[in-house]
């Protein structure tokens, strides 16, 4: 299949360490301590993203679908992903995202269990 010259990124993407604190200072929404994915379709046709979750103590989960149209970005926040099950939250986990064509993934971090919030944003590990 075509997926034009504006096709860049990978389709497996790693993300060894996720965290959602369980416990939040500020208003909601726009304070809730998440972690968000920012996943890019620079493509010409829409994409079908998976991510499913590891963990140290059980099972993976997922996986969690999302979509991202052609030439679009999708920020997909952690903590309102809910199918097949909820994020757990104060839990540490890992990530795989895997795409049905090339796109690039970036994690954030918003920790705001203090007034001090603290923001971290790293691309994730092409695979």
């Amino acid at each position: 299949m075509d997926l034009g010259e504006n096709a860049i990124g990978r389709q497996r993407w790693a993300i060894p360490d996720g965290y959602i604190p369980a416990w939040s200072h500020g208003p909601d929404p726009e304070m809730t301590s998440h972690e968000g994915l920012s996943i890019l379709n620079t493509g010409d046709r829409e994409v079908e993203v998976r991510i499913t979750l590891y963990f140290t103590d059980r099972e993976p989960a997922g996986p969690y679908r999302v979509r991202v149209g052609a030439r679009r970005t999708n920020h997909v926040r952690m903590n309102l992903l809910t199918d097949p099950e909820p994020v757990p939250l104060g839990t540490p986990y890992a990530s795989v995202v895997e795409a049905d064509a090339p796109v690039v993934v970036q994690i954030t971090r918003l920790d705001s269990r203090q007034a001090e919030n603290a923001l971290l944003s790293t691309i994730a590990f092409p695979v």
